[in-house]
């Protein structure tokens, strides 16, 4: 197809433009005949007209149907590109937006709604997972538990919204203490929170992140103008092939942090009743 056949004058140009070349090469041809015959030449090339009129003039309607036939499946065409590109544009931002979406619903049903950390459930699901991937020789892990030792006074004493608020900034200031350190943090409920670390091979050093934490926690709250104190009781359980589960894990850790309430001290995961795993486990 001609590339510049893109309207009606177009077609016509070209459909003359044939029909022409085929009268001239009737012409040509009656005029090579009559030199050789010795014929008469403008008898010829009359008859050669005719003819040739006879045979271009349908030759020029067939050119010209077929070029516009060309020129309308040539806007069909471009006009059924440009709707498929169109429609493949929105399909792509429709799915990029669905994805997004997605993203966005799964990031909310892990996360938990006041204060961004992880949820419980994501937590949990964690939680499980580090413990048994070490079991399997992977690396270890350490879980901190933390709750706000007079969270309810502040609630009693400041309403519902100051205790948001501290909550808030007890988050902020969690992910600030954890900084560039491979880990997760939840908030599993009301005042409670937990942390896990990865790649803990250094109890020392998670033990100290844990008093960090408890010190920056022990600072106050400023809120309207009040400033509201909420420090909390923090405890640290080391992975230990001496825990059978995750659960049991927990409880033990859990254990600790019930057994240090309102001390300044750190409370750490016991193995067994008598037990207490070192720091540097």
């Amino acid at each position: 197809m001609h590339p510049k056949l893109e309207s009606r004058a177009d077609v016509v140009r070209v459909a003359i433009g044939s029909t022409i070349v085929i009268l001239a090469v009737i012409a040509l041809g009656e005029l090579a005949i009559s030199t050789w015959l010795g014929t008469n030449l403008w008898m010829d090339l009359v008859r050669g007209m005719v003819l040739g009129t006879l045979v271009g003039f349908p030759a020029f309607l067939f050119n010209a149907t077929v070029l516009h036939q060309n020129v309308i499946l040539q806007r069909k065409f471009r006009s059924a590109y440009r709707i498929a590109a169109r429609n493949s544009e929105d399909i792509i931002s429709k799915n990029q937006e669905l994805e997004a979406a997605q993203m966005r619903l799964a990031e909310l049903a892990n996360s938990d709604f006041l204060t961004g950390l992880a949820n419980r459930r994501r937590f949990e699901q964690s939680f499980a997972d580090a413990f048994g991937a070490a079991g399997l020789g992977g690396a270890p892990f350490t879980l901190i538990l933390l709750d706000l030792d007079n969270f309810k006074q502040v609630n009693d004493a400041y309403g519902h919204d100051a205790g948001d608020a501290v909550l808030q900034n007890v988050a902020k200031r969690i992910r600030a203490t954890i900084g560039e350190r491979p880990g997760v943090a939840a908030r599993l409920g009301g005042d409670e929170f937990a942390i896990l670390l990865w790649e803990t091979f250094d109890g020392a050093d998670a033990a100290a992140f844990a008093s960090e934490l408890q010190d920056v926690l022990s600072r106050p709250h400023s809120y309207r103008g009040k400033a509201l104190h909420a420090p909390s009781t923090v405890s640290v359980g080391f992975y230990s092939i001496a825990f059978s589960s995750a659960s049991e894990m927990f409880v033990a850790t859990d254990k600790a942090l019930l057994g240090t309430k309102r001390s300044d001290r750190i409370g750490f995961a016991k193995t067994e009743p008598d037990d207490e795993l070192s720091i540097a486990s």
